[in-house]
């Protein structure tokens, strides 16, 4: 009898961890704060200069290079003594367990100090402006403070709602596992959306209230994968081949990989779960996040992107007329692509085939030569690259950057082979936004791949890219791409 209900208590097991993996939840559009700090710092330098310009137009009159340097001294001091109290009072460190009093609190102090340090000047440098700059500092300290009421309300809506949290994944339902969990009880600094184990695969349960989501199998097709930041590997170092078969198997994820180093000496009391994650898990996966080049990246692509955008829109409306007039169907082609994280988005392209409603937009086929669905102006605009064109509103839309990995299609197909079977790094393209063009594409690795060495030549590429990218590589890349387009008469687009 227990022999014969076996398998129908497996299969009731691996629907109960299926059920599990669907009511997962992993919060979306999460705020990178580093990204945020920086965000806030800027905006307060900014505020800083203006209300310290404006403070020299009233002491002045209006005439500040007129005025002896004595009078616009305690302005100069304001100027730069506020940013520099703002940053040491810690106030761009973005805590999601913050109280949002004391965070207003300190900042009216840290201001405050500011504007009785200006007054101090004024009374040696130059006593007739001290009534002047008592209305400046009041000001300054009011403008200031109503400034950090608004950043503690977004802090505070945003770590309610588990915006500041990374989302991450355990492997392995072990002890440190467990004193993962209970550290990160009630801090909010980490979202640990649930537990993956090979060796628990048979026995869905709960450890320290976190799920059971299933083996590492059901980890790779999780529909939630795309939602989560970094995966934590808690298998004891000990336990040296295990660690070694996850590792090799983990890696093929886009998502960075951590291992969890010892535990023994951690105080919940004293360090959070975000500085455990960062500082005492070992990377063995993923590039290091580089907030500067990110914000740098997100600058550039709206910036050149809406330029690029206003100055080649009559053009695009003139295509987008040219492919209605030349057969029935839409201008703009909508296809499901595989971006960051392998989160799929939805990419616009001007249609240069032949329209068909019943094909299925996720269609992996690739183009061929002469291939019979490519109409005679689709073939000029895939020729010259003018069907990406519509791709720039991805751009501005945060979903594509200007350079990056090509987006792929789900399930693309390399010689009749899915793609990412062929080349064991193939999420690792994915730990970028894609682009419209990228480092692959202008060192000759363009359009449909039908063979296995194609398809690892452009990963290799991407890859490449991925562990290079800075503003002026982009740049470099944005420049090479259309005497790379020009001179390609290869390959087949």
């Amino acid at each position: 009898m227990t022999n014969f209900m076996r398998p129908a208590m497996i299969d009731a097991a691996a629907l109960t961890r299926a059920q599990m993996r669907a009511r997962a939840r992993a919060p979306q559009h999460r705020v990178n704060r580093k990204a945020l700090g920086h965000l806030m710092q800027t905006i307060d330098i900014l505020a800083i200069a203006i209300l310290s310009a404006a403070g020299a137009l009233a002491v002045s009159g209006g005439a500040v290079t007129q005025v002896p340097t004595g009078e616009l001294l305690p302005l100069a001091a304001y100027a730069t003594l506020t940013p520099a109290l703002l940053l040491l009072f810690k106030l761009y460190k973005i805590d999601p367990r913050g109280i949002v009093v004391y965070r207003v609190l300190t900042a009216f102090i840290a201001v405050g100090l500011s504007g009785v340090a200006v007054l101090s000047l004024a009374h040696l440098t130059a006593p007739h402006t001290t009534d002047l700059l008592a209305g400046f500092t009041i000001t300054a300290t009011s403008a200031m403070t109503l400034l950090h009421i608004i950043y503690a309300g977004f802090i505070e809506h945003w770590a309610k709602a588990g915006r500041l949290a990374r989302n991450v994944v355990l492997v392995g339902a072990t002890a440190n596992a467990r004193k993962l969990i209970a550290a990160n009880k009630g801090s909010g600094t980490v979202n640990v959306v649930g537990i993956f184990d090979d060796r628990k695969a048979r026995s869905p349960s709960q450890l320290a209230g976190t799920p059971y989501l299933g083996d590492t199998d059901d980890l790779f097709d999780w529909s939630t994968l795309p939602e989560v930041d970094r995966i934590i590997l808690t298998v004891t170092q000990k336990a040296e081949d295990r660690v070694r078969v996850l590792l090799t198997k983990l890696r093929a994820l886009p998502q960075p990989v951590c291992l969890l180093l010892d535990l023994d000496h951690f105080d919940p009391d004293t360090t959070s779960l975000e500085d455990v994650v960062g500082v005492q898990a070992a990377r063995m996966s993923g590039v290091e996040e580089r907030v500067g080049h990110l914000i740098a990246k997100r600058l550039q692509d709206l910036v050149f992107g809406s330029i690029m955008f206003v100055a080649l829109l009559p053009i695009m409306l003139v295509i987008g007329l040219a492919v209605r007039l030349e057969s029935p169907g839409p201008a703009l082609f909508r296809q499901k692509r595989e971006g960051f994280n392998g989160r799929m988005i939805t990419v616009y392209k001007f249609r240069s085939m032949r329209h068909a409603p019943e094909r299925d937009s996720r269609a992996v086929r690739q183009v061929e030569f002469d291939d019979p669905r490519v109409t005679r102006l689709g073939a000029f605009l895939r020729r010259t690259s003018l069907d990406e064109l519509p791709q720039l509103w991805n751009v501005l839309g945060g979903e594509m950057s200007l350079v990056g990995p090509r987006p792929h299609a789900p399930g693309m197909r390399t010689g009749g082979t899915e793609t990412s079977k062929l080349v064991a790094e193939y999420a690792h393209r994915h730990r970028v936004k894609p682009g419209i063009t990228g480092w692959a594409q202008i060192n000759g690795s363009r359009g449909p791949l039908h063979s296995p060495e194609a398809a690892r030549e452009r990963i290799r590429w991407d890859i490449d890219y991925i562990a290079r990218a800075n503003f002026w590589f982009d740049l470099m890349i944005m420049l090479r791409t259309l005497p790379a387009l020009l001179g390609d008469k290869i390959n087949i687009r």
